[in-house]
């Protein structure tokens, strides 16, 4: 009688660690399927996100395969939206970036002193908008929006 019920915990647990796993490799599959992997790495370029000034430079132009680093350098946290055309896939692991319910990459927040990373795939111009949180050593100013332009090339 003990063996019997030994079994069917055994069984169950089996069971139920099978049916989680699934469940946990169907979620990540919709990620995955946004990262290009053999894509040629083509360099990389550098935003500066202050509360004052916003992204510097506020135009980037770069090739396929390059990585946009976003260098938040204020006192605050910062998340960045792309406002046109999404970016649906990227060839590396972003960092601070997820897929939205509509398919596109966005940043989570981006503490001070932090970096965000996106490799771009898609030939395009992307637009996005950056909304700085107010910094909390100065809790009376008001949250900023600033924009800027990533446009990839052949």
């Amino acid at each position: 009688m003990k063996s019997a019920r030994r079994f069917s915990k055994w069984f169950f647990l089996l069971l139920c660690s099978f049916f989680v796993m699934t469940l946990c490799s169907n979620s990540a599959q919709g990620a995955e399927e946004k990262i290009v992997p053999e894509m040629k790495i083509s360099g990389h370029k550098v935003v500066s996100l202050n509360y004052t000034f916003g992204a510097s430079p506020s135009t980037v132009r770069a090739k396929r395969g390059t990585t946009v680093i976003w260098m938040n350098d204020s006192r605050s946290s910062a998340i960045i939206s792309f406002t046109g055309k999404p970016v649906t896939l990227a060839c590396k692991s972003p960092v601070h970036f997820v897929v939205d319910e509509q398919g596109s990459f966005t940043s989570n927040e981006i503490p001070p002193g932090a970096v965000a990373s996106l490799c771009f795939v898609e030939k395009g111009t992307f637009d996005y908008k950056i909304i700085q949180q107010t910094p909390q050593t100065a809790p009376t100013q008001s949250p900023r929006e600033f924009k800027g332009t990533i446009i990839i090339e052949e």
